[in-house]
């Protein structure tokens, strides 16, 4: 008799553990039942790429619009949002910097995109006249990215040992340039009106112009990876992690090529961005 509630006890517990290990197991995959996807216009097109592969995995998700990427990461840190798109990672740092902000990427990083310098009036940096007006973004990371493109090229010369530059450090202007600061989505339109504008391919894309027309680019985005932004917490989260899996897929690359020419280069291997 000891002996067989002995073993009764045994399968009770048994079978206890297995219920146990089934329910974490289901909880880590389905602990939210609808993953809430956050991103800009342009963003929803690199969702839409990937949603069909994600959800083949067991996973609802639901695609939760914005006007703009920093409102995308407001939204993200508050839990509005599971995952936002469309924001390189240094742009993330910067976010958490100024804004307390508890934000990563989850990997495998998707790809990188570029900036690069255009004209609709010129076809070459040595046909830009003395005094060309030149549009750079306006925010401190990618007004840096620009005063590089600038000095790489041998339109300014600027201060060494900075991390961040603006116009402000400029102590060479040959072509005595006048370089305008302003916001990252008016630099397409500027081309209207300016001589030349730093401008992300992406707004160049989206504007109908080609973004490989450049008369030259950066070359640090390579290092500014995107992808799959959530909370630090969620960093290895299966879910986070399945979905940044289903954005570099060569369906969903092709998909997202297709929509965006010459746009983005996706990474091989997370190293490429060291």
């Amino acid at each position: 008799m000891k002996k067989k509630l002995a073993l009764l006890s045994l399968l009770t517990v048994g079978l206890l553990s297995i219920t146990a290990c089934g329910k974490a197991e289901t909880e880590t995959k389905s602990d939210k039942d609808v993953i809430r996807i956050g991103g800009t216009s342009v963003s929803q097109i690199y969702y839409d790429a990937c949603k069909e592969d994600f959800e083949k995995k067991g996973y609802k998700t639901e695609f939760v619009p914005f006007d703009a990427n920093p409102v995308v990461l407001e939204a993200c840190n508050s839990g509005d949002v599971d995952i936002s798109i469309g924001q390189h990672l240094k742009f993330v740092e910067s976010f958490n910097k100024n804004k307390s902000g508890d934000l990563t990427m989850a990997k495998p990083y998707v790809f990188h995109t570029g900036i690069g310098l255009y004209s609709e009036k010129y076809d070459s940096i040595d046909a830009l006249p003395k005094g060309a007006k030149i549009a750079v973004m306006n925010d401190p990371m990618n007004e840096d990215i620009a005063m590089r493109i600038l000095q790489e090229n041998g339109l300014v010369e600027l201060k060494e040992g900075k991390d961040l530059y603006t116009k402000a450090d400029v102590t060479a202007n040959p072509k005595n340039i006048d370089i305008v600061e302003m916001e990252q989505g008016q630099t397409v339109t500027a081309l209207e009106d300016l001589d030349a504008a730093c401008v992300f391919f992406t707004h160049m894309s989206s504007a109908g112009k080609d973004p490989t027309k450049y008369l030259a680019r950066d070359t640090v985005m390579i290092r500014y990876p995107m992808g799959v932004i959530v909370k630090k917490e969620n960093e290895n989260a299966p879910w986070a992690v399945e979905f940044a899996k289903s954005m570099r897929t060569p369906e969903s690359q092709e998909k997202i090529n297709a929509k965006f020419p010459g746009v983005f280069t996706f990474y091989k291997s997370d190293d490429e961005a060291k």
